[in-house]
Formats: C-alpha cells, sequence, structure tokens
C-alpha cells in the first residue's frame, strides 16, 4: 500500500466513551496499513471491515464509532457512503417483491376530493419509492423536491442516489411517472397558490385518473420552494410551519397500512369560503416572493435605449422639477416662522388669562 497523508491530530474530547475501543482498532489499523485514519475515506473503512471480520453488529458499531468521531470534529461522516449502509443492512432473507401488491394499492387510491385526493397522491409516490425503486424509509423521509428529475422518457432520483428509470406511461393509474407527475404538479399549483383553499378546489375539481386518462409529458414549473418531496400534514391537510419531511417511522407506518389493508378512510370535506381579502394577499405576498424577473412576466420593466438627445432633455427636465420644487419648499420657511410667532402669542395671552382669574 502507498502512504497516505498524516492524520489530522484527534483530541480527546471528540471521542465518546462508548466509543474509545473502536476508534483506536480504526486508528492502529490505518496507521499500520500508512492509511488516513482522519479524515477518512470511504474505501479505507470498506478495507478495514473487510480485513477484521466480525458480525454484522459489531460492525455497525465500528462505523457508529468512526462516523462519530469525524463529526465531532468538523468532519462528514464517510460511514453515511451508500455501499458501506446497503451492505450493513442487508438482510439475511430476500426482501419480498411487492411491487404487484403496491401497484394494486395506487390504483384505488384517490387522486381527486379534499382531503382524500391530497393524501392520496402522496402516498402513491410513497409507495413507489419505497416498493418499485426499494428505498428505505430514511431515504425517503429525506428527498427534496429537486431531487427527482423527470426528463421526459426517464425519471432520474437523486439526492445521494443514483436512480433511473423509464416513464411507463402506459400506466396511468399506478405508473412511476404518472404518480410522480400528479404529485409534483400539484406541489408546483401549491407554489403558485400557497393557500389550502386553492389547493382543495382544484382537487375537488380534478377529474378521476381512469385507465385510459392521457398522462401529459410537458416540463414541470421551476420550483419555488424547494422543500420536502413528501411533507407531514395534519388531517386536516396543513404542512407543519417548520416544512418538515415524513419521518422513518411515519414512511414505514403509512406504507404498512396501506399494504396491509388498514390505512384509514379520509371522508371529502366542504371546502368553506370567508372572503376577508386576505386570501389573495396571501397570493400576492407569495408571488412577489418567488417572482423571477426571468419569467417574462408582463409587469417586468424593459430597458429603454435613449439617444443623446433624449437624455440631455431628460437630464435637464429632472433639474427644472428639482429647482421648481427647492423653490416651492424654501416659501415655507416664512410660513412656519410666522406660525411659531401665532403659537408663541396665543401661549402669552393662555398663561395671562390664567394667572388673572387665579388671582
Amino acid at each position: 500500500m502507498t502512504a497516505s497523508h498524516p492524520s489530522s491530530p484527534v483530541p480527546p474530547s471528540a471521542v465518546a466513551k462508548a466509543y474509545r475501543y473502536d476508534w483506536q482498532l480504526f486508528a492502529d489499523w490505518c496507521q499500520a496499513a500508512e492509511l488516513r485514519a482522519l479524515p477518512a475515506d470511504p474505501v479505507t473503512i470498506a478495507l478495514y471491515l473487510d480485513e477484521n471480520p466480525a458480525a454484522t453488529n459489531t460492525h455497525r458499531v465500528r462505523l457508529t464509532a468512526i462516523n462519530s468521531v469525524h463529526q465531532r470534529t468538523g468532519y462528514p461522516a464517510p460511514g453515511t457512503a451508500r455501499a458501506l449502509r446497503d451492505r450493513l443492512t442487508r438482510r439475511t432473507r430476500p426482501r419480498p417483491d411487492l411491487r404487484d401488491q403496491a401497484r394494486d394499492v395506487i390504483a384505488h387510491l384517490p387522486t381527486t376530493g379534499w382531503p382524500g385526493g391530497l393524501f392520496g397522491r402522496r402516498d402513491a409516490l410513497l409507495l413507489v419509492l419505497s416498493c418499485y425503486l426499494h428505498l428505505s424509509p430514511t431515504e425517503i423521509g429525506r428527498l427534496r423536491r429537486s431531487d427527482i428529475i423527470f426528463t421526459g422518457p426517464e425519471i432520474h432520483v437523486r439526492g445521494g442516489h443514483d436512480i433511473t428509470v423509464p416513464a411507463d406511461l402506459e400506466d396511468p393509474r399506478a405508473g412511476t411517472a404518472p404518480v410522480y407527475l400528479r404529485w409534483a404538479r400539484l406541489q408546483a399549483f401549491n407554489d403558485r397558490h400557497p393557500t389550502n383553499r386553492m389547493v382543495a378546489e382544484s382537487l375537488l375539481a380534478a377529474t378521476p385518473v381512469t385507465d385510459n386518462t392521457i398522462i401529459g409529458t410537458q416540463p414541470l414549473p421551476r420550483i419555488r420552494f424547494d422543500g420536502p418531496l413528501l411533507p407531514a400534514f395534519d388531517r386536516w391537510g396543513h404542512e407543519p410551519l417548520g416544512r418538515s419531511g415524513l419521518s422513518r417511522h411515519a414512511v414505514t407506518s403509512i406504507a404498512s397500512a396501506h399494504l396491509s389493508g388498514n390505512a384509514r378512510h379520509r371522508p371529502d370535506r366542504t371546502v368553506r369560503h370567508f372572503d376577508d381579502g386576505w386570501t389573495d394577499v396571501v397570493e400576492d405576498v407569495a408571488t412577489a416572493a418567488y417572482s423571477d424577473p426571468t419569467d417574462g412576466d408582463e409587469s417586468t420593466s424593459e430597458f429603454v435605449d435613449y439617444t443623446a438627445d433624449e437624455l440631455a432633455a431628460k437630464y435637464d427636465a429632472g433639474i427644472a422639477a428639482r429647482r421648481a420644487g427647492a423653490e416651492s419648499m424654501a416659501e415655507l420657511d416664512d410660513a412656519f416662522d410666522d406660525l411659531d410667532s401665532r403659537t408663541a402669542e396665543l401661549l402669552a395671552r393662555t398663561e395671562a388669562l390664567l394667572d388673572t382669574m387665579g388671582g
């Protein structure tokens, strides 16, 4: 093995008491192998675990110790590499193929109505990611909206993953692309109309998906808020203020409930209107906050190319307007002086009158 750069010093406080033995074992092995322990490369960790056989749980503890020391010293945790995690979380039994079961569940999830359509569209994508693409609950909860790219013929999943699947548009009910596009377009609609009332009205007016539904392949609108791909909702369909994604336990619970047939039914609710004017204000504020000058909006000011004579005329007109304003404001000094004099005179007369009455 070739010598590597020397390891960075590790302060004693960076090694938790529970991980001292496992970290020291790794550091000694790196020194003997002439490899750097801090910061360590994922390949170094893979070599270390390979040359020091142990039970899977023991390797997990070793990896946790290495990650802990790196994080305490300000380095990224090298043990989070996907290949390492996949190896340590590999099941002793083959993972059951739930694609057919999930496909049947997805085909019957609601895509319209409120709040059923909201939860149905989100949970359908959750099942696609879990049962079609085999992402773990933690990975699903961490996905951002920008981590999935739809190109037309394919869908790419990024965010630490390198997954590309064909857009199976022939299955409008439960295909990967149709399920994703229904959810992504609803989030894009919410970008432009960030109120639950507008989203609810859209879902109540939406057409239910059938086997003959044609899926459009036009590009998705630009993401205005790159939040979690699968956000958490309360039972009324409201997002929490922190706009957090689903937790690992929530993803597991939702998927298990649907696959076991125990998911709760959400009856449609009537959307009540309270026209107090604030809905328009919310939409205006959101539009202003997320507006892009390159969107070609009609309100965007255009550049006007003036000639030299036109610029000179506008300059002279501006100077004249400022001079006229200054002259008109100068006349106010006399008016204010007169007002001060009258106020002082009135105050003196009032004080004299009060003295007379007091005497």
